[in-house]
């Protein structure tokens, strides 16, 4: 999809005077791994200069634990990733750790990048509701139940490099999580929920849950990808769903699909997601929530003759080509701005708590 010269100013404009907002990166997990392998300031170096291209204000970070920390290391890798993340937003006066209302004013207000931390799955807890008590004074303000796994909350829905149907809910333990996170002021994420989890939540919570990063199934048939009637009812309780970029969730045949001139592909495809969640539940309840998986390496992938990688767009530096091509198409601007950011930023005024 070629993109205009004009719609790309005016999506630059747009990005540089409403709040956009991704409530979804793996950030505390790839800084690990990146201190690790010798880096020095990751945040600094890498992220930096890409959040400040896309003019991002508000990156929510998950905390997400692979397989092979389960479950005895899981805590420990949890508190791993939180405190480095700490460690990297103190070292650098451009972020803010965003644990209130107050902070994200803040935020805003002194054009800072907030970090929003979040669990993605609670397996480090095991099925024990009391230690959501210690992620909340870490800072911790949301999760969803599961990752794509079962553990001692809920079933697990496929993983996204899969597709195939899993049954089952919440367990009883499940059922007390919810409860205490709403309790403690956590938002409810349900990505990551099979459709038998979803209608768990959807009959338990009480305040507004979302979906950081799930795209329409009705565009692109994958479990991971939520239902019409799915999406209604997240709108209707209050909720928002994030736009995911990863190419099998936005295309079932994204491998057929190569890069444009700028490194993107299934642009198209990730604007008729838009359009069509947008058409479902209204332009007050969509978002981005990308879940780059490997787009800060994809440049050199690209270079050694890669022609495909897991994200259709590059990184967050590339994201004014998606909010521009949303205008092309058609979108008005107040909608688009509205998706870019504002929605996610009033509902984060409505869920976090007012002072740290």
């Amino acid at each position: 999809m070629k993109i205009e010269t004009y719609y790309k100013a005016k999506a630059e404009e747009i990005h540089k005077t409403c709040p956009v907002v991704d409530t979804h990166l793996d950030l505390a997990g790839e800084l690990v791994f990146r201190l690790r392998n010798g880096e020095e300031n990751p945040l600094r170096d890498i992220y930096l200069p890409v959040f400040r291209k896309g003019s991002f204000d508000l990156i929510v970070s998950s905390v997400y634990l692979q397989n092979h920390e389960l479950p005895e290391g899981g805590l420990r890798a949890a508190l791993e990733q939180i405190v480095v993340l700490k460690e990297q937003i103190r070292k650098n006066p451009e972020f803010l750790e965003i644990r209130s209302v107050e902070d994200l004013d803040r935020c805003l207000e002194e054009h800072l990048i907030g970090i929003i931390l979040y669990m993605e799955g609670l397996d480090c807890i095991g099925s024990d509701a009391r230690l959501l008590t210690a992620l909340w004074e870490l800072g911790v303000r949301g999760a969803s139940l599961t990752w794509s796994r079962r553990n001692l909350l809920a079933s697990g829905c496929c993983k996204a490099s899969e597709c195939y149907e899993i049954r089952g809910g919440l367990s009883p333990e499940g059922f007390d999580v919810v409860r205490e996170m709403e309790r403690l002021g956590m938002f409810v994420d349900v990505s990551h929920l099979n459709d038998d989890g979803f209608e768990n939540i959807r009959e338990t919570a009480i305040r507004p849950f979302m979906a950081t990063h799930s795209n329409s199934r009705e565009v692109a048939f994958h479990y991971r990808n939520l239902t019409d009637t799915q999406m209604q009812i997240l709108a209707d309780q209050g909720g928002i769903a994030g736009l995911n970029g990863y190419v099998r969730l936005v295309s079932e045949t994204a491998e057929e699909e190569y890069p444009d001139e700028n490194g993107v592909y299934c642009l198209e495809k990730l604007c008729m997601h838009v359009e069509h969640m947008v058409e479902v539940m209204g332009p007050e309840h969509v978002g981005y929530g990308f879940d780059f998986c490997d787009s800060y390496t994809a440049a050199e992938r690209m270079a050694e003759g890669q022609s495909h990688y897991a994200d259709c767009l590059l990184n967050h530096g590339n994201v004014p080509l998606l909010t521009a091509a949303l205008l092309q198409r058609g979108m008005d601007e107040e909608a688009v701005r509205k998706i870019v950011g504002e929605n996610f930023v009033q509902y984060f005024r409505k869920m976090l708590p007012k002072t740290s």
